[in-house]
């Protein structure tokens, strides 16, 4: 039989639960924490102790230490992970996040000329954009723009886009599938309009932009997702394509 003391939590998950508990429900990004001394304290544990627990925070992301300065809180590195063609929400539900979106805008319009062509439509062929601010546990993360001929999404509104998944709405609602994507990514300056909105520290955003593709080759939608630089990270997984039918299932199915 194990005795007691072998069941003993590590004292330091004590500060850590303590100053994780403050982080996410009083401090936001680019406040400092109170002085080590002061946070051993208010704890009642040793300098060694917080030393432990604010490396533990430092490694998931919570947190960054700045020498000379002190213990700034940060707003751990949001991980969009991609295997073959998927959508955001279905990546970070994967992730264990809870995605959700802060608000939506639909917008029939004719198109501009660069977006005309990709979508390859005739003169003056209208399109809806959507535009939404995405959230995750309920702080902005991005700014989400999505275009589709309107001719392939009749009747659609922001009322009637009620699922957090564009893309399993248009599945259900149209039969539209995303077989095949091209994407680009870069970083740039951020809007003025983008730092209000996500809020950000940094002026600098990542943008993600996909063309997506039906089964026949047809281009169906234009999108983009423009997220803060220092705390967005996309990640995706490459596929050889000349693998066997049956290896590349098995593949598949592995990494999904």
């Amino acid at each position: 039989m194990k005795k007691a003391s072998e069941h003993k939590v590590p004292l330091y998950h004590k500060v850590y639960d303590y100053l994780l508990e403050k982080i996410k429900n009083e401090y936001i990004a680019g406040d400092f924490l109170p002085t080590q001394s002061e946070i051993a304290i208010q704890t009642e544990t040793s300098l060694i102790t917080v030393k432990r627990a604010i490396k533990e925070l430092e490694a998931i992301g919570y947190l960054e230490s700045k020498a000379g300065k002190g213990t700034i809180v940060r707003k751990p590195s949001v991980v969009d992970s991609h295997v073959g063609v998927s959508s955001w929400t279905d990546s970070i539900s994967g992730l264990g996040s809870v995605p959700s979106t802060g608000w939506i805008k639909v917008k029939k319009r004719v198109p501009t000329s660069s977006t005309a062509d990709k979508l390859k439509l005739k003169a003056r062929e209208r399109t809806v954009r959507i535009k939404r601010l995405r959230l995750i546990d309920d702080n902005p993360i991005c700014l989400m723009n999505n275009e589709i001929p309107l001719s392939l999404v009749p009747g659609i509104h922001a009322k009637v886009i009620d699922k957090e998944s564009l893309y399993n709405y248009l599945k259900d609602e149209y039969g539209l599938i995303a077989i095949r994507a091209e994407e680009e990514v870069r970083a740039r300056e951020a809007t003025e309009y983008e730092i209000e909105i996500l809020q950000l520290k940094t002026p600098i955003v990542l943008v993600v932009r996909r063309l997506s593709f039906l089964s026949d080759d047809v281009p169906f939608e234009l999108s983009s997702i423009i997220a803060p630089a220092e705390s967005y990270i996309y990640k995706s997984q490459q596929i050889n394509r000349t693998l066997d039918p049956k290896d590349l299932n098995k593949l598949l199915t592995k990494v999904s």
